[in-house]
């Protein structure tokens, strides 16, 4: 058998052609298989986040007059537009960051964005602030005192006690 210099150049160029292409064109981004986000229900985190809030960074996504409105106990806000910026102040290990958006989607968005940047510590609450009013979970909420204040105004109540109970 005898291999000439033409047919080991041809060979060689051939292989040399093809790792060129692969790694030099937009085919080494191809995904064949989509990435999963790893959900987690509104009780079930709520349940884990009272055993241990220090193993947990709670991120709602939507806008500063949306979380202002009405946001999940123990959330600290973060918009969508602003994770950026705010991505190097987030801890890549030692705490589980979970995502919380209206409904789901932007916080998808907020995990795929995170999860580029190297982010594996993701979880996304399911269906989002509005599974978690749906499930009766604690909120804190403007909305609530606006209505006071309301009422108020209405009736000409300039001061109002409120009794607590001290332990």
């Amino acid at each position: 058998m005898n291999i000439s210099l033409k047919e080991i150049l041809i060979a060689v160029s051939s292989i040399v052609v093809t790792i060129l292409v692969v790694y030099l064109t937009p085919l080494k981004n191809l995904n064949i298989i989509e990435p999963t986000i790893k959900d987690i229900e509104p009780k079930a985190f709520y349940t884990e986040f009272l055993k241990n809030k220090d193993k947990f960074l709670f991120i709602d996504v939507r806008p500063v007059d949306a979380y202002n409105a009405v946001h999940a106990e123990g959330s600290i806000n973060m918009p969508l537009h602003t994770l950026y910026d705010q991505r190097h102040n987030l801890p890549k290990t030692g705490k589980q960051i979970v995502l919380i958006c209206s409904g789901g989607r932007a916080s998808g968005v907020a995990y795929g964005y995170l999860e580029h940047f190297g982010f594996l510590n993701l979880r996304r609450i399911d269906g989002g602030i509005e599974k978690w009013l749906a499930e009766g979970l604690p909120i804190v909420s403007s909305r609530a005192l606006e209505e006071i204040k309301d009422i108020l105004d209405k009736e000409n109540v300039s001061s109002l006690v409120i009794p607590c109970a001290v332990s």
